[in-house]
C-alpha cells in the first residue's frame, strides 16, 4: 500500500516537472540556490536592495536584478514556486517565452527600483537614516502582484468565490488591502507593502500601454482602466486622477496613444488603424452583437418553418394575409429562404433590442 502511494507520487511529480516550462524551472532553481546560500552567509545585505547602497559611493545596482530571488523563509520560497509555475502555465502560452520573460523582468526590475527610490525620497523628507540602511527589499511580492494584474486582464470574469461575488478582476485590490492589514498587524515589513503597490502599478502600466501584440500595443479596454481596480463609488475620482497622470505621461513622452491595426481580407486587404480608442472593447462588443444577430436569425428561420405548416382544419374566416405574403415572397424569382429570414428580421417589432457595436 505504502509502496503504491510512493510510486503514484513519483509519477505525479515526474509528470508535473515535465509539464512545467523551462522558464519556471529556471526560476525555481534560482530561488532554491539563493535560499541554500542563505545558510552559508547573509544573502540579504549583498543581494537584496538596500536603498542607501543604490546611490554613490556604493552604487550596488546589481541588487535590482537579484533581490527577487532572495528569500529566507522556506514557506515563502514554496509560495514563490507556485506563483512561478502557475503564471508560466497561464501567461506563457498566450504571450510566448519572450513575452513572459519580458513581463517578469520589467515588473521585478522596475518595482524594485521604484521601491528603492521611494525610500530614498522618504529619507530626503525626514532625514532619517533608517530609510537608507535599515530597509531590505527582497522577494517576489512585486511579481506576484503583477501576475494578479495580468490575470485581471485575461481572466477577469472568472469567478473565484461565488458566495461573496469574488472574481479574478478583484484580486489586485484585494491583495493590496490584505498586505496593508498584515502590515498593521505587524506580520510583514513595510517594504513588502511598498513592493506590492509598485508591482501592481508597473504591471498595469506595461500591459495597458506598452505590451506589444499583433494589433499594436497595450490594452485600451474599458474593463482594464485604472478606475476598474477600485470599487464603483470611486470610479469618478480615480478616473480623473488617471486622466491627469495619463496626460502628463503623454506630454513628457513616457507614454503614447495606443494604436491597433486590423487586417480585413475580403474583397481586398485593407488595413485600418485605430488610435486612442477602446479597440479591444469594441471588438468584444462586435462579437457579442454578431452572436445576438445570429440567434435572432435562427429564431426567425424557426418561426418561418413553423408558419409554413398551416393547419388543415383552419376556419375559413381566419385572416390569411401573413401566408399570402409569405407565398408571394417564396414564389418570386431570385428569392430564397435567406430572403424570407431577412424580411422577418427587418420587420421585427420596435421593442427588439438592437445589438450595440
Amino acid at each position: 500500500m505504502a509502496s503504491g502511494l510512493l510510486v503514484n507520487a513519483r509519477l505525479a511529480s515526474v509528470n508535473f516537472i515535465r509539464e512545467t516550462s523551462l522558464t519556471a524551472k529556471l526560476g525555481c532553481v534560482l530561488l532554491s540556490l539563493f535560499y541554500a546560500l542563505s545558510y552559508v552567509f547573509d544573502t540579504l545585505k549583498p543581494l537584496a536592495i538596500t536603498p542607501g547602497f543604490l546611490i554613490p559611493p556604493n552604487f550596488w545596482i546589481w541588487t535590482i536584478f537579484t533581490y527577487q530571488f532572495i528569500e529566507v523563509k522556506f514557506f515563502v520560497v514554496l509560495t514563490n514556486f507556485l506563483v512561478l509555475i502557475y503564471s508560466s502555465q497561464v501567461l506563457e502560452p498566450a504571450w510566448g517565452m519572450i513575452g513572459f520573460l519580458s513581463f517578469f523582468g520589467i515588473v521585478t526590475v522596475l518595482s524594485g527600483f521604484l521601491s528603492g527610490f521611494f525610500y530614498l525620497s522618504c529619507y530626503m523628507v525626514t532625514r532619517s537614516l533608517g530609510f537608507l540602511f535599515e530597509v531590505s527589499i527582497h522577494g517576489m511580492a512585486g511579481y506576484t502582484a503583477g501576475v494578479l494584474v495580468a490575470l485581471k486582464q485575461c481572466r477577469g470574469d472568472q469567478m473565484i468565490v461565488g458566495s461573496v461575488g469574488l472574481f479574478m478582476k478583484h484580486l489586485p485590490i484585494v491583495n493590496i488591502l490584505l498586505v496593508v492589514l498584515l502590515r498593521i498587524a505587524g506580520l510583514i515589513t513595510g517594504s513588502y507593502v511598498v513592493l506590492v503597490c509598485f508591482g501592481t502599478l508597473v504591471a498595469w502600466v506595461y500591459l495597458r500601454f506598452y505590451q506589444g501584440h499583433s494589433r499594436g500595443r497595450g490594452d485600451a479596454a474599458e474593463n482594464f482602466s485604472f478606475k476598474s481596480f477600485f470599487p464603483k463609488p470611486l470610479d469618478a475620482p480615480m478616473g480623473i486622477i488617471a486622466g491627469i497622470v495619463y496626460n502628463i505621461l503623454l506630454k513628457v513622452k513616457l507614454c503614447r496613444k495606443t494604436s491597433y491595426r486590423y487586417d480585413v481580407g475580403a474583397p481586398s486587404k485593407i488595413t485600418i488603424s485605430l488610435s486612442g480608442v477602446d479597440a479591444l472593447d469594441a471588438e468584444r462588443r462586435r462579437n457579442k452583437a454578431i452572436k445576438a444577430l445570429d440567434e435572432r436569425l435562427q429564431k426567425a428561420e424557426q418561426q418561418q418553418n413553423d408558419s409554413s405548416e398551416w393547419p388543415e382544419m383552419e376556419d375559413d374566416t381566419t385572416n390569411t394575409e401573413p401566408r399570402s405574403v409569405e407565398d408571394s415572397v417564396s414564389t418570386s424569382s431570385g428569392s430564397s429562404r435567406s430572403d424570407i429570414v431577412r424580411i422577418e428580421v427587418e420587420t421585427s417589432s420596435p421593442s427588439d433590442e438592437n445589438p450595440s457595436p
